[in-house]
């Protein structure tokens, strides 16, 4: 599990990179514009088919199936469907990109239009290699080889960086390079973990008749695509919208989004799945399961609340570090912060919905989660509707951020009836006080520092409220929160 982390940090730290480069090369451009939309429905459907979903219902399928002396059968089987469906779906969906995306971005004017049903049309292989890299990536996992699936995103990330700072200059139209840079790393990325998963790929493959255990690998995969479909609609309601804003919006928007997702994923994610197996071993409402969910409702409070208040303070100084360079201008980096901002008023709620909805699986109501989703997606689009003709992107990421209490307070409303009492105000107010002592500080060194380099606010501000934090939390006595409650 450490190699895997390890892997994941460098893919996490690959993807700033990967960001940066485009920043510069494109910033927030008509032709960054085209490029996200375009890019859309291919990853849309590598999330299910890739990444997520199909490696999250094959391993475990898989490993079944391994005890019985079936495991390399069902991996030759799902390879062979991979490899004779892929070719289809992804010449489909490049073919049908003329007819889709002017449902996707109807604001786009004809000439960006055109750019990005040509685009689509190259990045809809990029869904192949990602997921045959997932299947992969699911067969060394369940054989205890974490490293190399971990780290397989970072080739991905890298190619697109190459592709924007390099390949960007060989193309009459820049954005393609970055297409071609997105398929470079694709299939480097794909190619690099053929060997070792050929030692668990004995024979040759069999297409048919396809093995009984894709049949429970695609009853699997059902609940992934509920969810996918509720949280791609959002993102496709805040495109076709941000379509018809200034050039560049949907660009700003995908910029602000990538830092919003930093801490959850560090964070947030960390806390529900650690609180998962505990979860699950006290799946009735009773003490066990109350103190667990107490736990961690309140460390994902502790971690969340101040890198919500640190990212507010120095938000803008920290984007201008990271992208405002090249084509990346002053102008990009406030309108970027401006969509940071409207997302951050949702940041702890989606910290809580990974809890949450963990908390119900682990009570065997999945359909709860899902359908908290759905009333928030349907919350987010009244709100889009509304908030995008008075504020524009700003409008659409608050909209987002609004859209996920709803989500929180409906799966938290349940959980508080069926196991009250795992809400405790006392130590709230606490970290809410710690995180206030730190916003004061972080605040006073920024207006020390008066106009100094944005470099130079990220490298003192970040230390001071991290130091700052500390301290309080042990002044009020958060320490709690990390050795385990009593």
């Amino acid at each position: 599990m450490v190699q895997g982390a390890a892997g994941t940090g460098i893919s996490r730290v690959t993807g700033l990179i990967r960001d940066g480069a485009i920043a510069y090369a494109f910033g927030a451009s008509a032709s960054y514009d085209a490029f996200l939309v375009a890019l859309f429905i291919p990853n849309a459907l590598r999330q299910l088919l890739g990444e997520g979903g199909l490696a999250a219902a094959f391993i475990p399928v898989y490993t079944s199936w391994q005890k019985r002396g079936q495991g390399t059968d069902l991996a030759r089987s799902t390879l062979g469907l991979l490899l004779g469906v892929l070719p289809a779906v992804c010449a489909l969906g490049a073919l049908a990109a003329r007819w889709y995306l002017p449902f996707l971005a109807a604001g786009f004017p004809p000439e960006k239009m055109g750019e990005s049903v040509a685009l689509a049309a190259w990045l809809f292989p990029l869904l192949g290699f990602v997921s045959l890299t997932a299947l992969f990536g699911g067969i060394l996992n369940a054989h205890g080889r974490f490293f190399g699936p971990a780290v397989a995103p970072a080739v991905l990330n890298l190619g697109m960086a190459l592709g924007a700072v390099v390949l960007s200059r060989l193309f009459p139209r820049a954005i393609f390079g970055l297409a071609a840079g997105a398929l470079l790393g694709g299939l480097v990325m794909t190619v690099a973990l053929l060997p070792a998963t050929l030692r668990y790929l004995k024979g040759p493959l069999q297409v048919w008749p396809l093995h009984p255990g894709l049949r429970e690998v695609g009853w699997r995969l059902l609940p992934s695509l509920g969810g996918l479909v509720v949280a791609e609609a959002n993102v496709l309601v805040d495109n076709r919208l941000a379509s018809y804003l200034a050039h560049g919006s949907i660009a700003v928007l995908q910029y602000a989004m990538r830092l919003f997702q930093l801490p959850l994923g560090v964070l947030a994610v960390s806390v529900a799945s650690a609180a998962l197996p505990r979860l699950a071993r006290a799946p009735s409402p009773g003490t066990d399961f109350a103190r667990t969910l107490s736990r961690g409702f309140h460390l994902t409070a502790a971690l969340v609340l101040p890198a919500m208040v640190g990212l507010l303070l120095l938000g803008q100084p920290i984007l201008t570090v990271l992208f405002e360079r090249g084509a990346f201008g002053r102008s990009d980096t406030a309108r970027t912060f401006d969509c940071l901002a409207g997302y951050l008023s949702g940041l702890w709620a989606y910290a809580l919905v990974y809890l949450f909805s963990r908390a119900h699986f682990a009570l065997g109501r999945p359909a709860l989660p899902f359908a908290a989703a759905a009333l928030a997606l349907g919350v987010n689009v009244g709100l889009n509707l509304w908030w995008v003709g008075v504020w524009g992107a700003f409008g659409l990421a608050l909209a987002t951020g609004v859209a996920g209490w709803v989500d929180a307070l409906v799966l938290g409303g349940w959980l508080w009836r069926k196991v009250p009492g795992w809400i405790k105000t006392s130590v709230l107010a606490r970290i809410a006080a710690a995180a206030g002592v730190m916003g004061g500080a972080v605040w006073g060194a920024r207006i020390l520092l008066g106009g100094q380099a944005p470099w130079l606010q990220v490298v003192v501000g970040v230390p001071v409220g991290v130091l700052v934090y500390g301290l309080a939390g042990w002044a009020l006595g958060l320490r709690e929160l990390v050795q385990g409650e009593r």
